[in-house]
C-alpha cells in the first residue's frame, strides 16, 4: 500500500515550535513521568481524531534499558472490546519490508541477484504493456533491485493517475467488499495507467511494483507468496502472530483499518495489498522481525548494507532503499536537527516500525487509518519528543 507520506516542512515547524519550546524550557523527567505524558498524549491523538478507533505504540531501547507499549481505544468504532498491546492489526507497507528481506535471504544464498532481469521470472503476458514508453516495450531492461526501490517506471495501482475509469480508491469505497487477485491488480495499471518513466530514471512509489515481487518470489520459490513469508520469516523467529491476510486458515480478526469513514478491517477489498502490504501481525512480532534484522540474525551484513542504502529521495528529509524507508529530520526542519534519524518500514494507515540506530531505540505504531499516513510521523515527532528528555540512569 503506499504510503502516501508528503510531510509538509510548514505543519513540522509548527510541531517543533509548539512542543520544542515546551520541551526546551522544562527539565528532564523520569521514565515514568515520560510514560505518563505518553500515554496522555496518545489518548488525546484518539480523542480529537474520528477516523481513529484506536493507538498503538511501543518503544524499545537497550540503550536506555526503557521497554513501554501503550494501546488506547477500542478494537473499531462499533466494538467496546479494547486494544490491546498484543492486538493484531493490518501493518499495510511494512510488509514490503519484510517482501525486500525475503529477497535478501535469497540473494545471500545466491538463489538470485538483484541485478536479474525480471522477464527471467514473469511471463510476457504479465509484463505486458507495463514497461512501454513512446511504442518501446522496456520490460527487458527491468531489474529486481528496480522494483525494490521503486525505480522500474511502472505506475502505482494504489495512489497513482488513471488515463481512463476511476482511481482505484474510489473503486473499493463504492464496493468494499470487492476482491482483487494480483494479476487483477497488474492488470488495473496495465489497462487504466501509464508509466511514468524508463527503468533507472526516476523514483516512484509503486504498490504495481512490489506485487510484481511477489509474482516473481512465487515463481522462484514455486510455492505461494504466503508460504514464503511462513517459512522464511515467521516461523523462523518465531512471529507466532503474523500471517498473510486472505491466506491463513481463520478469518482475520483485526483492529479497525479506516479509509472515507469505513472499516475495511473485515472487507474484502483488504486484498488490495498482497506482497505490497497484506500482512496483519502485532507489535511484538514486528518488534522481533525489526531486531533481528538489526543483530544480523536475518541478513548478511553486505546484504543489509544494500538494503538500507537510502539512496532514492522520497520527499524532502525521505528517503527510500529497498522495502524501507529513511526520515532526516533536520532535512525536514532545521528546528528538528538535534533530533536523530529514523529508518523502517512505513504503511499508509499510520502503522511503521523505525529504528534509531543511533540511540538503538525502536518505534513501533499503529493508528488504522488513511488519515493519518502523513499524521503519524508528525505524531512520531511529538513523542520522540517527549521520550528524548528522559533521565537515563
Amino acid at each position: 500500500m503506499n504510503i502516501g507520506i508528503k510531510i509538509l516542512v510548514g505543519l513540522i515547524v509548527l510541531v517543533a515550535v509548539g512542543i520544542g519550546l515546551l520541551a526546551f524550557l522544562n527539565r528532564s523527567i523520569s521514565k515514568e513521568a515520560v510514560h505518563e505524558k505518553i500515554d496522555k498524549h496518545i489518548t488525546k491523538v484518539l480523542e480529537k481524531n474520528d477516523s481513529l478507533s484506536s493507538v498503538l505504540l511501543t518503544i524499545q531501547s537497550d540503550q536506555t534499558d526503557y521497554m513501554e507499549q501503550f494501546a488506547v481505544g477500542t478494537k473499531n468504532h462499533i466494538s467496546d472490546q479494547p486494544a490491546q498491546t498484543n492486538s493484531p492489526y493490518h501493518a499495510a507497507s511494512v510488509g514490503k519490508t519484510m517482501c525486500a528481506v525475503v529477497y535478501g535471504l535469497l540473494v545471500d544464498k545466491g538463489k538470485i541477484s538483484y541485478d536479474d532481469k525480471i522477464s527471467s521470472w514473469l511471463a510476457p503476458e504479465i509484463l505486458n504493456g507495463l514497461f512501454v514508453i513512446d511504442g518501446t516495450d522496456y520490460s527487458d531492461q527491468v531489474t529486481v533491485k528496480h522494483l525494490l526501490s521503486h525505480t522500474s517506471g511502472v505506475a502505482d495501482y494504489f495512489e497513482g493517475p488513471v488515463k481512463r475509469g476511476k482511481p482505484i480508491l474510489e473503486i473499493i469505497t463504492s464496493n468494499p467488499d470487492l476482491s482483487f487477485t494480483p494479476e487483477e491488480l497488474i492488470a488495473f495499471t496495465r489497462e487504466n495507467q501509464e508509466p511514468v518513466g524508463r527503468p533507472g530514471q526516476q523514483f516512484n512509489y509503486s504498490d504495481t511494483g512490489y506485487i510484481l515481487l511477489g509474482l516473481i518470489l512465487e515463481a522462484i520459490e514455486e510455492k505461494p507468496y504466503s508460504d514464503i513469508l511462513e517459512e522464511r520469516i515467521f516461523e523462523p523467529l518465531g512471529m507466532k502472530d503474523s500471517y498473510l491476510m486472505f491466506y491463513h486458515d481463520e478469518p482475520a480478526d483485526i483492529l479497525g483499518v479506516y479509509l472515507n469513514g469505513i472499516d475495511y478491517s473485515d472487507k474484502n477489498a483488504l486484498s488490495i495489498d498482497w506482497s505490497g502490504g497484506g500482512v496483519v501481525t502485532t507489535m511484538n512480532d514486528l518488534l522481533t522481525f525489526m531486531r533481528a534484522l538489526e543483530k544480523g540474525a536475518l541478513l548478511s551484513d553486505e546484504v543489509y548494507k544494500q538494503m538500507t542504502d537510502f539512496n532514492q529521495r522520497y520527499e524532502k528529509g525521505i528517503y527510500y532503499g529497498m522495502g524501507m524507508m529513511y526520515f532526516d529530520f533536520s532535512e525536514l526542519s532545521f528546528l528538528l536537527g538535534s533530533m536523530t534519524d529514523v529508518y523502517g518500514g512505513v504503511g499508509a494507515t499510520g502503522t511503521y516500525i523505525l529504528y534509531d540506530k543511533k540511540k538503538d531505540t525502536f518505534f513501533i505504531a499503529n493508528f488504522g487509518s488513511l488519515d493519518f499516513a502523513e499524521k503519524g510521523i508528525e505524531e512520531l515527532v511529538k513523542i520522540r519528543m517527549i521520550y528524548d528528555r528522559m533521565i537515563v540512569e
